[in-house]
């Protein structure tokens, strides 16, 4: 019913321009008029319809190969028939809610994308590689099949979809296709039973044909069988897409029967010359990846892909993937998926829940405040004995009663429930009883648990969870007091809990409904307007009808429960216990609770396992996340890296002549983000080079032990000793022009740091300085010595020029790192951000901020801040032979040092642009792979998955 009013509410709106409230308020009180929304809560609809119209989203960004790029839409547009398009814009519009903000993003992404491919009705031989990256759960569905849409308009007969690795997935992808392509129901049966094929964009027209070789079914997949019995003529004018599920076997039927198609010519080449084929590869970073060594041949997917590429006179392979990172590890080669045509990064709108609303990039504490990362993360610590992280299955031959105690413990399955476990059931009846409470009746809802990749492991979970489940719903249903207060406490009460975690007692609070509801409305307003605190006595109506839809399915291989949620109008309600067939790609439809324990020590993986980002308009308050801190903390870290790959995706996609190649390059030779993917992904960078042109390096792990202090502080009083006695001197910090680098050589010859900060090595920053002196470059530095007024400590360097006392400065251990050899510095920096500018000139400093407003400017952003962008300072006014050397003394007791301890030494490096692409390389075989030498083979999985 809220969505049909919202229907109804948008078409009294007008379709362009802004729209202010007060034509809003006129909207809803139109449609309230109509008896049958009139029982509708009014300030409700005015708050949902404005969340539509406040939706914000930046402007796509792109890299491409200007040389092999040839623009042809605009020349044929407006000669073409946009029939499938414009029929799923609207059923986006009308039937999807989405905003106009959204719509117009995927139209011109959409065009921009087709306009890097090429014009389907010329007779050329071309190929041609893309890549779009957008973010877990963010709607890339939508944005591919807008492409198909328009792809199939514009003339492309044949498209293949490859769509995950599991059935659930492809069959979850074919359904989607069907209502937003196709138009008409796959599964034949079904519609034949319900009495109507049409779907999706089929009930608003009929226009566009099209025909499919699969099936949405679980076992709709593509057989050679099938597509002929199907009776369809490869040869039709009309378009032809299947969508496939990345396996070797489902890829070597599709090539052999589209191998069939072809035509002999004379060259003794086998090609289809009559239809242009564009390829879309969901997941693209997943089973798609070359991950066998140089020497040896493709992976069977691998070569599969390619060969039915290389089938065609004209084919277009778009990859569409929320984690790249395995992508730019694809050899450069001609014939490989590389996406050497250009790459496309899709910022999120702002209504879209992310890694950085639910974790930001530092583990948030109890007395923490933030107004940008969301109070749903519950740490917890209790399922270690009943769920331990190394648990596993019995092996084959293997028996109980002969293991040690250890393995016994491993393997043994659990009697009951972690506490924390069924706190989060209690959460997702409360989540799904609230929704109702608001008017979100007819919905999905969804919990997702994964705690292990073992089917035993997940069915005896299962079982638990159900009688824990059935616990509250008897309770719930009888009124029994006791399960009623227990729930009751949940909703409005907070409670603190204690674990320990590497040698600290940690002390978390579980937060209340209230207490979450509350402050979100009161920190974060604008993240969904809906938001609201409600009272128990409103919340306890509802219970009983909530509890009564929820279910609890295992889903798995091996069991034979299914997520349905097409056959389920009303709404299903659903507690998902599974691993892997959860945990990439698949959609849980309105999920809202996450107990989630299953460890991966990749980026890619872990933040695919992700389910939880996304869209949760209306009930982001009711949402939540149990996982464990080490999880936590990792989700931290890949937000960080994340976040700065995509920031120098957009500075490259403002530099002219910026290629795929190039970005690549940079990714590749990232320092910090080499713990990237499986380690047979990214094979061919066991010798990984390093280049630090434009890179701010920081020294933020710093040894403890007295020896390591002392020994820095001599090297850099050597280096202070040697420097002249004309320098300048401000307030913070004393500088040092144009030093010749035979004189700070010593310095990074001698100065130790963590042996875990490889990015910052010193001696391979000397290798480098080195490898750039031989093109004249980073030959003159400036060197700055910090100082703090007023400090609560100092050092007398007694030097010969003049410097003598130094106040130090204070940079706070980071209290999640109990390292008591290492000083762990907050946030990872040393700097403060103006610290990177002391030697630029005014001039060049008011250039360099005007420059950073203006690159914001492009972005539609607004820039804040009252100095400039470092990375532009570094890029466009450094100096390749100027790079500035920044030494900080750091007070040793305010870094949990002992009394009268010498002060730590720290240091930053500000390099320069470089003009030539030097590097430094790195023996990653030593560093990485012993610790993330994990294959990630797919070409094995069976149709008849485990």
């Amino acid at each position: 019913m809220v969505q049909q009013v919202i229907k109804t509410i948008r078409t009294l709106l007008p379709s362009t321009g802004s729209i202010t409230k007060q034509q809003i308020e006129q909207a809803v009180d139109s449609a309230l008029m109509i008896p049958v929304y009139k029982e509708i809560e009014r300030d409700f609809l005015v708050r949902e319809v404005e969340s539509l119209y406040n939706i914000r989203m930046d402007d796509f960004r792109i890299i491409e190969a200007e040389e092999r790029r040839k623009p042809w839409i605009g020349d044929v547009k407006a000669g073409i028939k946009w029939n499938f398009w414009n029929r799923y814009r609207d059923y986006l519009q009308v039937e999807k809610n989405y905003s106009d903000v959204v719509l117009n993003q995927i139209d011109k992404l959409t065009d921009r994308t087709l306009d890097g491919l090429f014009n389907p009705t010329e007779n050329i031989i071309v190929s041609k590689r893309g890549l779009v990256v957008g973010q877990v759960q963010s709607g890339k569905t939508s944005n591919y099949t807008g492409l198909i849409c328009k792809a199939a308009d514009a003339g492309y007969k044949l498209i293949i979809v490859l769509a995950g690795i599991h059935n659930n997935l492809r069959s979850q992808t074919q359904l989607r296709l069907d209502e937003g392509f196709l138009g008409f129901d796959t599964q034949h049966q079904r519609a034949f039973d319900k009495n109507g094929v049409t779907i999706g964009v089929g009930k608003l027209d009929q226009i566009g044909i099209a025909h499919s070789l699969t099936s949405s079914l679980d076992k709709g997949d593509f057989t050679a069988g099938a597509a002929n019995s199907m009776g369809i003529n490869f040869n039709t004018s009309e378009p032809i897409i299947a969508v496939v599920k990345k396996n070797s076997k489902v890829l070597e039927r599709l090539y052999l029967w589209l191998n069939a198609q072809t035509e002999d010519l004379p060259d003794g080449r086998k090609v289809i010359r009559n239809k242009s084929l564009l390829l879309i590869d969901d997941e693209a970073d997943n089973a798609s990846i070359n991950t066998n060594k140089d020497d040896d041949r493709a992976t069977r997917i691998n070569e599969h892909i390619r060969n039915i590429l290389n089938l065609f006179d004209r084919s277009g392979y778009v990859g569409y993937t929320a984690t790249p990172f395995a992508n730019i590890f694809i050899p450069i080669v001609e014939d490989d998926l590389f996406p050497r045509d250009f790459i496309i990064n899709i910022p999120a709108p702002t209504n879209y829940v992310g890694p950085e609303k639910v974790f930001g990039i530092k583990v948030l504490e109890d007395e923490d405040e933030s107004e940008t990362v969301l109070p749903i993360v519950n740490r917890v610590d209790d399922y270690k004995e009943l769920i331990p992280n190394r648990h596993r299955a019995l092996r084959k031959n293997e028996k109980y009663e002969q293991l040690s105690e250890d393995n016994k413990r491993l393997v043994r399955l659990p009697g009951e429930l972690p506490e924390s476990l069924r706190t989060a059931i209690k959460c997702f009846i409360l989540t799904c009883t609230i929704r109702r409470l608001r008017g979100q009746i007819n919905v999905h809802n969804s919990m997702l648990v994964h705690v292990s990749r073992y089917t035993v492991w997940q069915a005896h979970i299962k079982t638990l969870v159900e009688n824990t489940f059935d616990f509250y719903r008897r309770g719930i249903e009888m009124k029994i007091p006791s399960v009623l207060d227990e729930i009751r406490k949940t909703f409005e009460e907070d409670k603190e809990y204690s674990y320990e975690y590497k040698g600290e007692t940690i002390t978390e609070t579980y937060k209340s409904y209230k207490t979450v509801s509350q402050t979100i409305s009161d920190t974060m307003p604008d993240v969904d307007t809906l938001v609201s605190v409600h009272d128990w006595k409103d919340v306890l109506p509802h219970l009983h009808n909530a509890v009564a839809k929820i279910e609890v399915k295992e889903i798995n291989g091996g069991s034979g429960d299914a997520l349905n949620y097409f056959d389920h109008k009303n709404g299903l309600s659903v507690i998902a216990i599974g691993g892997d067939k959860l945990s990439r790609g698949l959609t849980l439809e309105g999920l809202s609770v996450s107990y989630y324990l299953r460890a991966s020590r990749m980026y890619d993986t872990l933040m695919q396992m992700g389910r939880w980002f996304g869209y949760r308009p209306g009930y982001v308050d009711l949402c939540r996340l149990f996982t464990s801190r080490e999880l936590n903390e990792w989700f931290c870290h890949i937000t960080l890296a994340s976040e700065e790959l995509r920031s120098e995706f957009d500075y490259m996609s403002e530099v002219a002549g910026s290629t795929p190649e190039q970005y690549a390059l940079r990714v590749r030779t990232h320092p910090g983000v080499l713990q990237i993917s499986a380690s047979n992904k990214i094979r061919r960078a066991v010798n990984i080079d390093v280049s630090w042109s434009g890179r701010l390096v920081e020294s933020y792990q710093l040894q403890k032990n007295p020896v390591i202090i002392s020994a820095n502080l001599n090297v850099t009083k050597n280096l202070i000793n040697s420097l002249s006695e004309s320098f300048e001197t401000r307030h913070n910090h004393f500088l040092w022009r144009n030093v010749p680098v035979d004189l700070v050589r010593p310095f990074f010859q001698r100065f130790k740091v963590s042996e875990n900060l490889k990015k910052t090595e010193p001696s391979k920053l000397l290798d480098y300085i080195d490898i750039s002196v031989k093109s004249n470059e980073l030959t003159n530095w400036s060197v700055a010595l910090v100082t703090k007024s007023n400090a609560n400590s100092s050092y007398d360097f007694n030097a010969s020029n003049g410097i003598n006392q130094v106040g130090c400065v204070i940079r706070s251990n980071d209290k999640n790192k109990n390292d008591e050899h290492n000083l762990h510095i907050i946030k990872n920096h040393i700097i403060r951000p103006k610290d990177e500018f002391f030697d630029l000139s005014k001039e060049d400093y008011d250039r360099a901020l005007e420059r950073t407003k203006a690159y914001f400017r492009n972005q539609n952003s607004e820039y804040k801040n009252d100095f400039p962008k470092g990375e532009i300072v570094r890029n466009e006014f450094r100096s390749p032979k100027n790079p500035l050397l920044l030494l900080y003394l750091i007070d040793a007791e305010n870094a949990r040092m002992p009394a009268g301890s010498e002060p730590i030494v720290g240091f930053a490096v500000s390099f320069p642009k470089s003009q030539y692409s030097h590097s430094v390389s790195y023996a990653v075989h030593q560093q990485l792979l012993p610790l993330f030498d994990i294959d990630d083979n797919l070409d094995d999985i069976e149709d008849d998955e485990d």
